[in-house]
């Protein structure tokens, strides 16, 4: 079990690694996981993004700078709590990140195409599983 699970730790850490660089964008990784982040949650505090993310509050405030001054986020005051600040993306940011999908996504299938339907199957069945697992 522990040589399974190094292989599959080591290839999906591959995978990542080959993904974020090969697939080149304006942005830094941290900046797109951030964004990534605040499209699956649809909105969140600062606070919250850091935490998930694991960095500090200086740290998270920085990169929300940077990805506001580029126009792909907005933070708003809260309606129930104005000393909370609500971060959401804006269309641009909307528009990156699905711009950034149909680049990896393409990346990703021009890898998978030399593959048989067998071959293809097993993965699938192993994305399956991977979804589960993590």
């Amino acid at each position: 079990m522990t040589k399974l699970a190094n292989e599959v730790r080591l290839a999906c850490q591959l995978v990542s690694r080959k993904v974020r660089f090969e697939t080149h964008t304006d942005l830094a990784p941290h900046q797109l996981a951030v964004m990534w982040m605040i499209q699956r949650c649809g909105s969140c505090t600062p606070g919250e993004l850091a935490c998930e993310e694991q960095v500090t509050a200086p740290s998270m405030t920085k990169t929300l700078d940077g990805l506001e001054e580029l126009g792909y986020i907005q933070r708003e005051r809260d309606a129930d709590d104005g000393r909370r600040r609500i971060v959401t993306l804006t269309d641009e940011g909307r528009a990156m990140l699905q711009r950034t999908a149909m680049i990896r996504d393409s990346w990703m299938e021009q890898r998978l195409s030399p593959l048989g339907d067998e071959e293809l199957d097993v993965l699938a069945r192993a994305a399956r599983i991977l979804q589960q697992v993590l």
